[in-house]
């Protein structure tokens, strides 16, 4: 894996059909010490929660007490993820991880509060902070003197990003005039702290072009405004709202990284954020299969528990087994970071993906589980519903981090290949490229592609299935890139199919390292709990593999395509079976 137009990220290279087994296997563990500090950390919280938190009071009252803001702050939650250099917990990603998926398990809206500020709200300064920013904000937030929020979204600018209108206009002594309007803001209410996303014009190429630049703005600064409460589906007891901002003067010391480099911030804060909002969606996860569970085993119809019927037992398994990948995936992309990892984009969005879908599925069973109770506000089962919905939105809607997988895991096959295009045109120049391309084709053709030399052998026969669909991945992708060229850009079918192929492999990969690691440390026979979730998530993923990669050449796509033209050009649904 030395060349360097192989990446280092373990998704991306599954797009050129390598499997750099090193970066996975032995799964990451977390630091003994760390351990300790961070089962301190989630007893006191605990405590606060059963002192304080009442999941059905703060829906109700659409809002958190103060009292819960201020044992937070106390406890120094709001500074899990800042270094102690600065005042924080120092938590690891995987630590952060962990706290975030325990309080998510208590309340969804509490967890988002703080994941509005640590995750995303101030997460720029640790990130792509200067010393100064640093010192002068980092201790402040880690105390929740500060609270932080991420602002991004605008009315007509979601997931294109690139689209804002908010603007920062230079003046002479360097400052910038801030005005625009941003919507849907976590925390927007009461935050007095903004990581704000602006258009600036910048000098590009000899001309002057408008980039996104990320700005640190106070509400003490002045002509900061926000907007009221928005009444949302779930997650009430946290604040969103619109934010205004007229005539905000922000100094340059207030920039963010650099003028007309927004993007690269906003797009780094993200992906880190989606892992805690993954780990948040693990905790829920936890928490409804434990109603679900509870509820089976004690409901009892036709004289025994209904947990002893195969329908139910049916939807408790794919309940745990999903859970159980989501929490490998989780896991394993933190355990990358912490041990130095920096490119983990297609992996955290894979994982945000993966869980806040599985999230909704649990949810769903388990009020199904409950029946005509779970559709009852008496019981918690229809408040969570409500509560999971927001994560397939949050921080990059499914559909679209489905084409950034497939899309930037794509760039790179997509590059080889032009350059063995001029590598035609001038064949001294492309050489060692050529003979590269030719080895890996050689070495998947006669031997396989590359082979998993440390999953143990309980696991052979689902290490086998990963090490077969890694190639057939690449070999799909550099067939639909030949035949489509940049035209793929707007495939979004294809891109659907290669994202989840990925997802699949992702989730296959994160559950063999973790039950290999388990059956090392703790033997086979108490380990038999995670080989069997781990063969039955294989075994689902490779026949959701196997269909999708044959979908590649025959599907329906131009058929669904036109049905759904059918569906626009009536405005709606095109019939009336009775009237005609």
């Amino acid at each position: 894996m030395a060349d360097e137009r192989r990446p280092s990220s373990f998704g991306k290279s599954l797009y050129f059909g390598h499997i750099p087994e090193a970066m996975v296997i032995p799964f990451p563990k977390v630091r003994q010490e760390e351990r300790e500090s961070l089962k301190l950390i989630l007893d006191s919280f605990r405590k606060l929660a059963d002192a304080e938190i009442n999941s059905k009071e703060i829906d109700e009252q659409a809002k958190l007490p103060e009292s819960v803001l201020a044992g937070l702050k106390k406890m120094g939650l709001f500074g899990l993820a800042i270094p102690e250099a600065y005042g924080g917990l120092g938590l690891s990603v995987t630590g952060y991880a962990r706290a975030m998926q325990e309080i998510a398990g208590v309340d969804a809206s509490v967890a988002v509060t703080l994941g509005g500020h640590q995750s995303i709200g101030c997460k720029g300064v640790v990130l792509f902070g200067t010393e100064e920013q640093k010192q002068r904000y980092l201790p402040r937030l880690a105390t929740g003197e500060l609270v932080a929020a991420f602002a991004l979204t605008e009315p007509g600018s979601g997931s294109d990003s690139a689209s804002i209108k908010t603007r920062a206009v230079r003046q002479p002594d360097g400052s910038f005039i801030l005005d625009g309007s941003k919507i849907w803001i976590t925390n927007g209410g009461f935050a007095d702290f903004f990581t704000v996303f602006a258009q600036t014009e910048v000098a590009r190429d000899g001309e002057r072009k408008d980039r996104i630049t990320a700005f640190l703005v106070e509400r003490t600064m002045g002509g900061v405004k926000s907007g009221p409460e928005e009444h949302k589906l779930g997650i009430k007891g946290s604040s969103t709202t619109a934010l205004y901002f007229d005539g905000v003067r922000v100094p340059p010391e207030n920039i963010l990284g650099e003028v007309g480099g927004g993007f690269k911030v906003a797009m780094g804060i993200l992906n880190n954020g989606r892992l805690g909002l993954a780990a948040g969606a693990v905790g829920m996860a936890k928490q409804v299969l434990r109603l679900a569970v509870a509820h089976a085993t004690s409901r009892r119809q036709f004289g025994r528990p209904i947990s002893e019927f195969g329908l139910i037992k049916d939807k408790l398994a794919r309940m745990t087994a999903e859970t159980f990948a989501a929490e490998s995936m989780v896991y394993l992309t933190t355990g990358l970071i912490d041990l130095g990892v920096e490119d983990y984009s297609v992996e955290s969005a894979a994982c945000k993906v993966y869980a806040s879908e599985m999230l909704w599925r649990v949810v769903n069973e388990s009020l199904q589980i409950a029946a005509g109770l779970g559709y009852m506000k008496e019981y918690p089962y229809e408040r969570l519903l409500r509560d999971a919905r927001i994560n397939l939105i949050f921080e990059g809607t499914n559909e679209i981090l489905r084409c950034f997988i497939a899309l930037t895991g794509m760039q790179g096959p997509g590059d080889r290949l032009a350059q063995l295009a001029d590598f035609i045109k001038w064949p001294l120049k492309g050489y060692g490229l050529a003979i590269d391309f030719v080895v890996d084709k050689f070495k998947t053709q006669y031997y396989g592609g590359d082979h998993l030399e440390h999953a143990h052998p309980m696991l052979k026969k689902e290490a086998v299935l990963f090490e077969d669909y890694v190639p057939e991945l690449a070999q799909n992708v550099e067939k639909t890139l030949r035949k489509h060229g940049k035209q793929i850009s707007e495939m979004q079918y294809v891109q659907r199919r290669a994202a989840d192929i990925t997802i699949d492999l992702y989730m296959m990969i994160a559950c063999i390292a973790r039950t290999t690691a388990s059956i090392l440390e703790k033997g086979a026979p108490e380990s038999e709990r995670e080989a069997k979730l781990c063969r039955a998530i294989s075994g689902r993923a490779a026949q959701r593999i196997k269909r999708n990669i044959r979908m590649f050449d025959d599907n329906d796509d131009e058929l669904l395509k036109a049905i759904a033209k059918d569906a626009t050009d009536a405005m709606g649904y095109p019939f009336d079976l009775v009237l005609g």
